[in-house]
């Protein structure tokens, strides 16, 4: 039996899982698909409206300048669907042997948004002007990511040396990050054609 106090660890690129059941497999392997698919939609709904000049509006019995586009609705549904497949990965955290790529979740999110606000804060590609306010969004949101993933893959290669033999019933660690992996990326490709659709 484990130590207590690896039953509540959370928030680590590999956890020290015990007592996984298909459920808890089905469930873990879900939630990057979920995660995934809600950051593309975001990632992709927020360059829509930077495109528009950064802010929309909708109703109201004045004319308005950049009104909401319909697929705006996409906003507040991938920020809930974020929400849930972080915290569903930290319940399946304390199920599930081996490494989590859900742990990339904070930077895959910060990074990725970071980067909206740089390539339209400073024009690139797009020939357009300096947009002060953009940049420092930028200046905010990637170190946000940058700082924790250093740190999430440093402990990820330490584990790498540490690891011991596998419980029974759990995946080889490279096989689990392969279809982790593989999910993610599904997860990418159905948000991004659900979002071109919407379009």
């Amino acid at each position: 039996m484990r130590p207590l106090k690896d039953k509540f660890v959370t928030g680590r690129p590999v956890a020290r899982g015990f007592g996984a059941r298909p459920g808890h497999w089905a469930v873990f392997l879900l939630n990057p698909v979920i995660f995934s698919f809600s950051l593309a939609c975001l990632y992709l709904a927020m360059r829509g409206v930077m495109h528009l000049g950064g802010f929309v509006a909708a109703g109201g019995p004045y004319e308005i300048a950049h009104p909401a586009p319909d697929w705006i609705w996409i906003f507040p549904v991938s920020m809930l669907l974020l929400m849930l497949a972080l915290f569903s990965s930290l319940a399946m955290v304390s199920k599930i042997q081996g490494p989590n790529l859900m742990s990339l979740s904070w930077s895959a999110l910060f990074i990725s948004l970071g980067w909206n606000f740089t390539q339209f804060g400073f024009g690139i590609g797009m020939g357009g002007r300096l947009v002060l306010g953009w940049i420092i969004c930028a200046a905010l949101f990637i170190p946000l990511g940058v700082i924790p993933l250093v740190f999430i893959l440093r402990s990820f290669f330490r584990s790498l040396h540490d690891k011991g033999d596998l419980e029974k019933g759990q995946l080889p660690w490279g096989i689990s990050l392969l279809l982790q992996s593989i999910l993610s990326g599904l997860g990418i490709l159905m948000g991004t054609a659900l979002f071109s659709s919407l379009q």
